[in-house]
């Protein structure tokens, strides 16, 4: 994929600040807006869309723009220590960190009852903890996924397409992205959020095989195939 990076301000017409953003090109055929934690905003574009139409497009999302900033500005970091809160699959958890004598280098993680216990070489060190639980998740979440798109799959089959190939990854910016190339990415994180969060979180990918943009005719066809996905979409945003 050819990338190319440009520094560029969006303007938001006269009366209103210009949201400043960083603009990468791509042979892609559709415009796309990210929010990352630290406030920036990335704008992804074709080669050849004139800036106009880009700055319109930054333009009509600022509101989500500002949304998505104030939402990650208040939203409370998670902390990788014994006794932290930590969410999995929606139910509040509580993180039970131990030393681990013997076992694999890079710990052993367990649920029991409301307790995540994780065993790792050096307990106070937050990144050990954190890499160990993210470790258990990914192996988690391979087979919780996949068995959402085999549910979900069975009218598009119908349609004709073919089942994407699943890929967990820890995105920044994104609960899920489908790739032209036949993936469905679904985000590692995902895991602390309730089922019915996740099964949405597919449904919008899968929807994406019929249509590759985000206009009525992608909202109508979410409608059909899940009708409460607005409420479901709720559940992203704790």
């Amino acid at each position: 994929m050819v990338a190319v990076l440009e520094n560029a301000a969006g303007s938001a017409g006269l009366m209103t600040s210009p949201v400043e953003y960083e603009l990468v090109r791509s042979r892609r055929r559709s415009l796309e807006v990210r929010v990352f934690p630290d406030g920036r905003v990335q704008v992804r574009a074709p080669l050849r869309l004139a800036g106009r139409h880009i700055e319109a497009f930054v333009d009509e999302r600022r509101d989500w723009i500002a949304r998505q900033r104030r939402d990650m500005a208040h939203r409370p970091r998670q902390h990788w220590r014994h006794g932290e809160p930590c969410p999995h699959l929606g139910t509040p958890r509580t993180l039970d960190v131990r030393a681990l004598s013997t076992g694999p280098a890079r710990g052993r993680v367990n649920l029991e009852d409301d307790r995540l216990c994780i065993a790792v070489p050096r307990p106070d060190d937050e990144s050990q903890v954190r890499e160990a639980l993210y470790e258990w998740w990914r192996a988690q979440a391979r087979a919780f996924f996949q068995d959402s798109i085999e549910r979900q799959f069975p009218w598009f089959a119908e349609r004709g397409h073919r089942r994407p190939t699943l890929r967990v990854k820890k995105m920044r910016t994104r609960w899920g992205s489908l790739s032209p190339r036949g993936y469905i990415n679904l985000n590692l994180l995902l895991m602390k959020y309730p089922p019915a969060a996740i099964d949405y979180v597919v449904m919008h990918e899968l929807c994406h095989l019929e249509h590759m943009h985000h206009g009525p005719e992608f909202h109508a066809l979410m409608d059909r195939r899940m009708p409460d996905w607005r409420r479901r979409k709720t559940l992203l945003e704790g």
